[in-house]
């Protein structure tokens, strides 16, 4: 036969080597148990917000229950005609206040009739309907206990799987034989807000998300005080339970496009996530595409400016990178010092990345090419100067340009992945030791160090797209050194080609200039003074649409 009591049922879960305590209580008859993991728990805040206030819980009712026996109350009144009832009067509301609890197990009835010349005390075996006819003020045991714990955040579970997910999340939790209370004593140490080493600004907030979601929800809540910011709380991971929250601003995002991001999280079947990047790859779909969809940040200001246009947001516990969806293409040539700056300088800055972009992908493309195949169109003196500088070398000048983006790719891989004491310094006596020596031995010519040193430096302007920056800059490099500059041509219109066809999430990946969209162009590579950003996005917010001016 099944046993329905959930103190059994998770009690069975466990065995010693999960190492969840479990703390037996027992009041008056009713039996509950509180458990655990000792690891995970503030025992500070454990034994003041929840041990004592139970205990204390306990004591009164065991007094109250004590003080308004027969003998008790009958001595009272014999010493003392007035005060005496008075007394008893308290003795027995205070216990009243107890017995009302429907789980109580004492099943005597007290009923009591205070007049000016007497106390009426009536004890007798309790009725079952007496039970049932009860006021609507009657409190049951589980929500006495629940009011006498001194804990913010307190919630009610019912199923096994959310007592054992709160538990393993470093919750004590209270459970009783058909429900349970969830206690948030979490007493992990966590890392304090700083700035993101990712994202630096001079001007603007200096906060950072963090690896623990309560803290990132803080964050993002001081600055959208709006009852209209929902957060949908899930669970992924067959064994991790991971939660990941979904962030938006329900007049704001399209419901369309939340309810296919909550479907595509809900479908995700996995053993663990262990980071939002595990999720990107879901949120992206199962066609294989060259470029990012999804947009990421760890500032909370980013963030909540990406809520307000009308995208939303997903953060996972654990990680202090959130995502945002949709995502297009301009989002990585802005930066969050843009905004707190002139417009005039942040449409210089973005014209800058966008031409840092170019170079990056491009100049060792075209260097090739004209050394190979289009050295005519170059003006005679800097011919002359190159021939100079490449004469003796016994390799073509493709593979020597691919050998210095090669010994390039292993400083900086090595640079990363180096102690942080020593990274700088060998990258740098690297890199002088080796192409000083390669330049010497005939290999590589001096021109072809500064080309892909530019290009190297320029890949950083724009660190989001850093992945597949690099990846382009070496099939141009192949493309100019087989074809030449028609190749590279080519090669530029495939690309923007294959952007223009790009979507997330409904929305084209090169919006606002294909399709255009004249309101959207004012945050684009030209930035408009903020006042006149009247509009949200057209393309990805919903029925409101107006930021800013509203009924004027």
């Amino acid at each position: 036969m099944e046993n329905n009591n959930l103190i059994i049922k998770i009690r069975n879960k466990f065995n010693e080597e999960n190492q969840v305590e479990e703390l037996k209580m027992l009041i008056d008859g009713e039996e509950f148990s509180i458990f655990y993991i000792d690891g995970l728990i503030n025992k500070n805040l454990f034994a003041a917000a929840i041990l004592s206030p139970i205990e204390k819980f306990k004591q009164d009712f065991n007094d109250a229950r004590k003080n308004t026996n027969t003998k008790n109350c009958e001595s009272k009144v014999n010493n003392s005609k007035d005060n005496g009832k008075i007394q008893v009067f308290q003795d027995i509301a205070r216990y009243q206040s107890f017995y009302n609890v429907k789980s109580f197990s004492d099943k005597t009835d007290r009923k009591t009739s205070v007049n000016e010349n007497e106390i009426e005390l009536n004890f007798g075996n309790q009725n079952t309907d007496d039970v049932n006819n009860k006021s609507e003020n009657t409190i049951t045991f589980f929500e006495q206990i629940k009011n006498v714990i001194s804990l913010s955040g307190v919630s009610e579970v019912k199923t096994e799987e959310e007592i054992l997910n709160n538990i393993f999340s470093g919750f004590a939790v209270i459970v009783f034989k058909d429900k349970a209370l969830s206690c948030p004593i979490l007493g992990i140490e966590k890392r304090g807000i700083q700035e993101p080493p990712s994202a630096k600004v001079i001007k603007g907030p200096r906060e950072g998300f963090v690896e623990d979601i309560t803290t990132n929800n803080v964050l993002v809540r001081k600055r959208l005080k709006t009852p209209n910011l929902k957060i949908i709380n899930l669970y992924v991971g067959e064994r991790s339970k991971t939660q990941i929250s979904l962030y938006y601003i329900q007049d704001v995002a399209k419901q369309e496009i939340v309810e296919k991001v909550k479907k595509i999280i809900e479908s995700i079947s996995i053993d663990a996530v262990i980071d939002s990047y595990y999720i990107v790859s879901y949120l992206e779909g199962d066609e294989v595409k060259f470029f990012k969809r999804v947009g990421n940040t760890e500032k909370p200001d980013v963030f909540c400016s990406k809520i307000l246009e009308g995208r939303v947001g997903i953060m996972v516990d654990g990680s202090p990178m959130a995502l945002t969806v949709p995502f297009v293409l301009i989002e990585d040539l802005q930066s969050a010092g843009d905004y707190y700056s002139t417009p005039a300088f942040a449409t210089f800055t973005r014209i800058m990345r966008f031409i840092g972009l170019v170079i990056a992908i491009l100049i060792p493309g075209i260097y090739v090419s004209l050394q190979s195949y289009n050295y005519r169109i170059l003006p005679i003196n800097f011919l002359i100067t190159l021939l100079s500088s490449i004469e003796g070398l016994s390799v073509p000048p493709l593979i020597e340009i691919l050998l210095v983006l090669f010994l390039f790719e292993i400083i900086s891989e090595a640079s990363v992945r180096m102690p942080s004491a020593m990274g700088m310094a060998l990258s740098i006596i690297g890199a002088l030791a080796l192409g000083n020596t390669a330049v010497d031995a005939g290999i590589i010519s001096p021109p072809s160090i500064v080309i892909v040193a530019i290009s190297s430096v320029a890949l950083h302007i724009i660190p989001d797209q850093f992945d597949q920056t690099r990846i382009l800059r070496i099939l141009f490099t192949v493309i100019g050194g087989i074809i030449g500059l028609y190749g590279i041509y080519v090669g530029i219109i495939y690309l923007i080609t294959y952007l223009c066809s790009l979507e997330s999430f409904g929305v084209p990946y090169l919006v606002p200039y294909s399709p255009s969209v004249k309101s959207d162009k004012k945050d684009g590579f030209i930035m408009k003074p903020i006042q006149r950003m009247k509009y949200r996005p057209m393309l990805m917010s919903g029925k409101d649409k107006v930021r800013q001016g509203k009924g004027k």
